[in-house]
């Protein structure tokens, strides 16, 4: 047995973004119909709404016909599941991730959303498996959910499938025996190195990797991609995710591209917890002073997490910029170098910030009352403890430097 050390760098045989559900689930749920060998699915959230009865009658049809699928899906965010005795009785094989409040993993969840079909195509984003139309509870929004996903071909889908298959080796009832414990270790991909970075600066043909967090191996992989590539930044960096609460290092790097010259902006979610949307703006002053401009989601919900630089480096997955993200769940992100499709998410972000964001003004924010101000101080030094107290344990030694 030998650690594997292949490059994760990918030459892009297909990639196609998929904007939101409309575009997302009849890509999958025809990817699914055509299934003949296995189908791999990993998600966060598999609801019980109408689309969610879509995606189950899909899988147990495709394993009604032979075909192997696999589901994983976590505790947590699925709960309850209406599908489990539909799927298991058409013969799908059902994992959840980490079944209970403080299970085998911690606190840790699966926040992965990906799919691989007969080890030919794999789709990977922020959408879960629910109706775009509706929040959590099934309320209907003012607007549709906006999210964005990718699917790939080529040699990426072994990595993806790969990835898919170390976590549900992870939940099988013998997996803590030490002889499985060792294979595992020594399957898995080497981490990343201070000198072997997804950055900007290395390589010009299209490209793609695929970088999944855990608690073991890769703890810091999706963070450090992100530094090192807003370090190398020199002409414009757009940043969109729902849930903004990012580390000292994450904050200090933003504000030191705004100060060399480089376009910042960031497009944030709004109004689907209060407590974020009372606490975040906490943080908007030392931004809005390093000239970084913020735009506010105000249509429907923002889901989509993604991050574009200079045009030809872009990120995009399930992974928010927080604590949860960075320090705890288990995620997965594409990250592209060179590509079309990278200006084309550059647009749609840059879009939607247009078209139906509110951009925050430095002078109204810093008149804004007294008591909004201090309820907004009190709120992010509640969340920054409640966010410690879920992530202790799971900070480590400082990251390698992101400079050049």
């Amino acid at each position: 047995m030998t650690l594997l050390r292949k490059n994760r760098w990918q030459s892009i045989d297909s990639l196609e973004l998929l904007e939101g559900g409309k575009n997302y689930f009849p890509a999958i749920e025809a990817a699914l119909a055509r299934a003949q060998k296995s189908i791999c699915l990993e998600v966060y959230i598999f609801s019980a709404d109408e689309q969610a009865k879509k995606i189950s009658d899909a899988l147990a049809s495709a394993a009604m016909r032979g075909v192997e699928v696999k589901l994983i899906i976590d505790w947590l965010g699925s709960s309850p599941f209406q599908f489990e005795e539909k799927l298991r009785s058409a013969g799908v094989e059902l994992h959840y991730y980490n079944p209970a409040w403080f299970g085998r993993f911690g606190f840790s969840r699966t926040h992965r959303k990906l799919l691989v079909v007969d080890e030919l195509e794999a789709y990977l984003g922020g959408i879960n498996i629910c109706d775009d139309s509706k929040d959590a509870d099934g309320h209907l929004l003012n607007g549709l959910r906006w999210d964005l996903a990718l699917r790939a071909t080529g040699t990426i889908v072994e990595k993806v499938h790969a990835t898919f298959l170390r976590q549900w080796h992870r939940m099988e009832p013998d997996a803590l025996h030490p002889r499985n414990i060792l294979k595992r270790v020594f399957e898995q991909e080497s981490p990343w190195s201070s000198n072997h970075f997804l950055g900007l600066r290395h390589g010009t043909k299209p490209s793609l990797a695929l970088i999944a967090r855990d608690n073991l191996h890769h703890r810091r992989d999706i963070e450090r991609a992100s530094l090192k590539a807003i370090g190398q930044a020199r002409e414009e960096i757009w940043l969109v995710t729902p849930y903004f609460m990012p580390g000292r290092r994450l904050r200090k790097a933003l504000i030191h591209a705004a100060q060399r010259g480089v376009s910042v902006n960031l497009l944030l979610g709004k109004d689907e917890f209060k407590m974020l949307n009372w606490s975040v703006p906490s943080l908007y002053g030392q931004f809005l002073e390093a000239h970084i401009e913020i735009y506010e989601y105000q249509y429907g919900l923002l889901h989509a997490k993604a991050m574009v630089v200079d045009r030809r480096w872009a990120t995009l997955g399930s992974s928010n910029y927080d604590h949860l993200s960075f320090l705890l769940n288990h995620e997965a992100n594409f990250i592209i170098r060179n590509h079309d499709v990278i200006k084309e998410i550059r647009w749609k972000i840059a879009d939607q910030a247009s078209e139906v964001a509110s951009k925050v003004d430095r002078d109204s924010y810093i008149q804004r009352p007294m008591y909004i101000k201090v309820f907004n101080w009190i709120s992010y030094g509640l969340v920054r403890f409640l966010l410690s107290l879920l992530t202790i344990g799971t900070k480590d030694k400082a990251l390698p430097s992101i400079r050049d």
